[in-house]
């Protein structure tokens, strides 16, 4: 697999930025959250090609239509950059980190859920776009929207047709929480709650605030999935190692 990076920044400011241009010329590109030596860097990706041919090609478009120089690295080397990749050689199973790019595709998310719920709504889109767009681990969010539901059959407070996919304002009691319009707009609520947990950073402006509490949140109080233990869930004494280990099961699934 050769991935086309057109840039490397130690501010998610800039690399947010370099997204939302590259946009505009027509290239969909997202934000790879990496550390490398112990230092943070954004990455933005514009592309992934099983041909180095296709990859030469893509740095030849982003060169022509915004006069950026891309660069192209594999699994195994950096080709261009000093910068070295940190694509996965093999999926972790004991992942820790909120922050991160998703492992698992959508259509494995999608496949997973329906194997329990044939009825289950194809949200596995949703989570891994808006998961990239805001440096989340996407497929892991939605290990937890199939916790929070019941693999989205919603036997608890909250009920189908209220697009909460993460259980937000459901303190209990009865009571049904948030409900949103669309169900990518569920999705952008579920991770923009997640975002405030895992960073104390803005919140990136391309997509409107639909997270009802996201100000209510203690800012960057939970960079870890465990650390969510006691705050998305009370008291939620293993709720993180829950989610993990649902994740776990469909990565080996």
């Amino acid at each position: 697999m050769y991935k086309v990076f057109s840039g490397s920044f130690k501010s998610r400011e800039n690399a947010q930025e370099r997204v939302a241009f590259l946009r505009s010329k027509g290239f969909q590109s997202f934000i790879v959250a990496s550390t490398i030596q112990g230092e943070n860097w954004f990455r933005v990706q514009a592309g992934a090609f099983s041909s180095r041919e296709n990859a030469d090609q893509r740095v030849t478009e982003i060169k022509e239509k915004t006069g950026i120089n891309a660069f192209i690295t594999t699994e195994n080397e950096s080709s261009t950059s000093s910068i070295p990749s940190t694509a996965p050689r093999s999926i972790d199973l004991n992942p820790s980190s909120i922050l991160g790019p998703s492992q698992l595709s959508a259509e494995k998310m999608n496949a997973y859920v329906r194997t329990i719920n044939p009825n289950a709504p194809l949200l596995g889109e949703y989570y891994k776009n808006l998961g990239e767009y805001y440096g989340i681990r996407g497929d892991i969010a939605f290990a937890q929207a199939m916790q929070e539901t019941g693999y989205f059959r919603f036997t608890g407070d909250v009920r189908n047709g209220q697009n909460n996919f993460a259980g937000i304002g459901a303190t209990g009691g009865g009571v049904r929480g948030a409900s949103f319009p669309t169900p990518e707009e569920g999705v952008l609520a579920h991770l923009q709650h997640l975002y405030a947990y895992a960073t104390t950073a803005p919140l990136p402006n391309q997509y409107p605030l639909v997270d009802p509490r996201f100000h209510l949140v203690n800012r960057g109080s939970a960079v870890t999935w465990t650390a969510l233990n006691g705050k998305w869930a009370v008291p939620g004494t293993t709720y993180g190692q829950s989610i993990l280990n649902l994740y776990k099961r469909m990565v080996e699934s």
